[in-house]
């Protein structure tokens, strides 16, 4: 059985009940009256014929299935792949002379030279989309000033059209963004994204990362405020200079600074409400992750989500518009505990709209550094998804061999 062929065998009848044949899987991908989930489903009734036990091949299947509802097409493929990060800083991480909280390990300078790397071709996300043939573009949404005016190359890393200069502010002391500078990076997001798809002349995924000191602390902030969840249950290491990637020290210091401004902005005013979130404890970049993220699921472009703060960008998104629940694809599970938070909100937002979502991220390899680098490590696992869906036999095919033919 190929998938132009039933999706499943024709029942006898028994009781009077002529059942008949489910309709070729290829038609109901291709029908734009059936719904996501119709088409999902049958993908993976049709994943369950193929020759293997069923359900062997784990988020593979679920991928696989994904990939072909979204395409609409048995066929489905990652060839065209695309991963766009944004960089931005936060007044949190300045330095308590400059008016932030030192919020983490590296100081704030760090993200403007982890974009320099990132235009000169040398970063982690440069090397590892190199050799994944993903196509790689970084904007500056919000870095602040450095102490030498670099002009970046146009190349990979680009200034956004419209940008917040030098950050955001503290959020312990003020909003971080206001209500139009929330809106004018989810509109950066979303233009960025569209513009790299258009470029591209066909992106079956993309793939949102970030680059920004302290914007872990942010995450963490966004998914306490917009859960109400403890903040002790959210906070991790995030950036850490030790190779386990613990620090209390640092973990204690951002559950005290989440918790004043919280304080300050008042929680309970923030639940489930995401833009008036973003503006009191967001950052730069995490607003055009959500644009972004809003914009290819638009589309019907799936995307492999990365760690903590991607995931966080992703759950927000989805408290937005909760179709943007099926493009999802979890790459990666990170060392942040507050990511398992942000997938159960979407799982939960999934469940109420009938929308079938992964739980687990597929990989779980310790990663924390950022940059997409977890999703970018996860496309040969999506194309493999997407071979198998294609081109492995059925049970029935293989059970019908010949031997020496």
């Amino acid at each position: 059985m190929s998938p132009n062929h039933p999706s499943s065998s024709p029942s006898s009848p028994q009781g009077g009940n002529n059942e008949q044949p489910s309709p070729p899987l290829a038609s109901i991908l291709s029908d734009g009256e059936q719904s996501f989930t119709h088409k999902y489903e049958a993908a993976r009734q049709y994943i369950d014929s193929l020759a293997k036990p069923v359900g062997s091949l784990g988020t593979l299947e679920d991928w696989g299935a994904r990939m072909a509802a979204l395409q609409q097409t048995t066929a489905p493929t990652a060839d065209g792949a695309a991963c766009l990060i944004f960089a931005a800083d936060h007044g949190v991480a300045k330095d308590k002379s400059d008016g932030g909280k030192n919020c983490s390990a590296y100081p704030q300078i760090v993200s403007r030279k982890v974009l320099e790397a990132l235009d000169h071709g040398i970063a982690g996300a440069s090397v590892l989309s190199k050799c994944n043939n993903v196509q790689l573009r970084v904007i500056d949404v919000g870095l602040a000033d450095g102490p030498v005016n670099y002009e970046w190359s146009g190349n990979t890393v680009r200034l956004a059209t419209k940008r917040i200069r030098g950050g955001t502010k503290n959020f312990c002391t003020s909003n971080a963004l206001t209500t139009d500078e929330v809106q004018i990076c989810i509109e950066v997001g979303r233009d960025e994204t569209n513009k790299l798809m258009k470029e591209m002349g066909g992106t079956n995924v993309i793939m949102f990362g970030e680059v920004g000191i302290g914007n872990t602390t942010t995450a963490s902030a966004l998914i306490a405020a917009l859960t109400h969840v403890n903040v002790a249950t959210v906070c991790g290491s995030g950036a850490s200079t030790t190779r386990d990637g613990i620090n209390e020290e640092i973990v204690a210091r951002k559950i005290d600074i989440i918790q004043e401004a919280l304080n300050f902005h008042g929680s309970t005013s923030l639940s489930n409400n995401p833009l008036q979130a973003l503006s009191a404890v967001g950052g730069a970049e995490i607003c055009s992750m959500v644009g972004g993220i809003l914009e290819a699921s638009k589309h019907d472009v799936a995307i492999l989500v990365d760690g903590f703060i991607v995931t966080t960008a992703a759950m927000i998104a989805c408290m937005i518009d909760p179709m943007v629940c099926r493009v999802i694809l979890f790459s990666t599970k990170s060392t942040e505990k507050g990511q398992m938070i942000a997938i159960r909100t979407i799982t939960e937002i999934a469940t109420a709209n009938s929308i079938p979502v992964q739980t687990t991220p597929a990989l779980d390899m310790g990663l924390r550094m950022g940059e997409a680098s977890g999703c970018i490590t996860s496309v040969p696992l999506l194309r493999s998804a997407c071979a198998i869906i294609s081109n492995l036999a059925t049970l029935n095919d293989v059970m019908c061999l010949e031997m020496g033919k």
